[in-house]
């Protein structure tokens, strides 16, 4: 495959925005495809009852894994916003800010490559515009590296008769977010935080409604005894927090997590938010927060506060064959 360059910057240039599978100050958004539209953790889902009175809790946290359990998010190009806080061993707060853009081509094999990301601004400065040409040249070099190598490890696949699926059909997006810190080289500790992991260890109660703008429900939570967590999310065992749930939805909405004994005042070690798209009817990350600032000994050697700020959804289809990129439409 022959790439033109400035045919392909061009084509970046459409979507400004920020990736799927995505390493923003070290936090990574993980993307996939599934197999079929409704994955199989939606299989067999009932819808819950949440009467006034009468909420069907282990009912609705099945729902609300299901509802946010799509992979739309990789038909979407965004913006995002990266701050990375850190202090120092004297207590001096180090700052810095990134911004992204991303598109997640599909290539020729019908494969979709890992989003391709350009900085362009470090700390509230634009990069130069040669600059970022230069980056966008790079990003497309990178998608050929990607469509040769599919190509020679990828075999030609056998026509197989999918079998129907029948289930609820998810219509969010949670994402697994998670911070690695490495030195010399070597992964010296990691963080994740999945909205689905929680609502799969941890004990509910619901505490109240709010009505505010949308209906939400919202609970309590407190990691269940038998849990058994990952290396990257053990701290979850020291975690209590809220969950809110839209009512009509049946999606998460927000997570927050401190660690036992800290006030509510103080701010939290996560911090999840969902957005609704209304024209799309979905809903997708707005902020996520992993906090390791204001709590250096809570995770597994992760001592800064990342926080990713998303905006700016875009519906779009990419195709990189023979320099064809699709342009966003709302």
């Amino acid at each position: 495959m022959r790439l033109n360059s400035a045919n392909v910057s061009r084509g970046i240039l459409l979507v400004l925005t920020v990736s799927s599978s995505m390493l923003a100050q070290n936090v990574r958004i993980e993307v996939a495809k599934h197999s079929t539209p409704i994955p199989k953790i939606c299989v067999s889902v009932s819808t819950a009852k949440i009467e006034e009175d009468n909420i069907d809790i282990p009912a609705l946290l099945k729902e609300a894994m299901c509802k946010g359990a799509g992979d739309m998010l990789s038909d979407f190009t965004y913006a995002a916003d990266s701050l990375k806080r850190e202090k120092d061993k004297k207590g001096k707060v180090k700052v810095e800010r990134m911004t992204y853009e991303v598109f997640i081509p599909t290539l020729k094999s019908g494969a979709r490559t890992r989003g391709v990301q350009v900085v362009t601004s470090r700390n509230q400065v634009p990069v130069p515009a040669a600059e970022l040409e230069k980056e966008r040249q790079r990003a497309a070099e990178r998608i050929e590296k990607e469509e040769n190598k599919i190509a020679r490890e990828t075999p030609e696949p056998a026509e197989v008769n999918p079998v129907p699926v029948t289930g609820m059909m998810p219509f969010g997006d949670y994402r697994r977010t998670g911070t690695n810190r490495e030195a010399f080289g070597r992964r010296r500790g990691g963080v994740s935080l999945s909205i689905i992991t929680f609502l799969r260890t941890c004990e509910l109660t619901f505490v109240r409604r709010d009505r505010t703008e949308r209906e939400t429900l919202i609970f309590s939570f407190t990691p269940r005894p038998d849990s058994q967590f990952t290396e990257n999310e053990k701290y979850m065992a020291q975690l209590r927090g809220e969950i809110w749930i839209d009512a009509q939805d049946r999606i998460v909405t927000r997570l927050i997590g401190w660690p036992l004994g800290t006030p509510p005042e103080q701010p939290p070690a996560v911090y999840v938010e969902m957005m609704h798209l209304p024209q799309h009817r979905i809903w997708f990350p707005r902020v996520t927060r992993i906090n390791g600032a204001d709590y250096p000994q809570f995770f597994d050697h992760i001592t800064n506060d990342s926080t990713s700020t998303y905006s700016n959804y875009i519906r779009f289809s990419a195709e990189v064959n023979d320099v064809k990129v699709g342009t966003p439409n709302n």
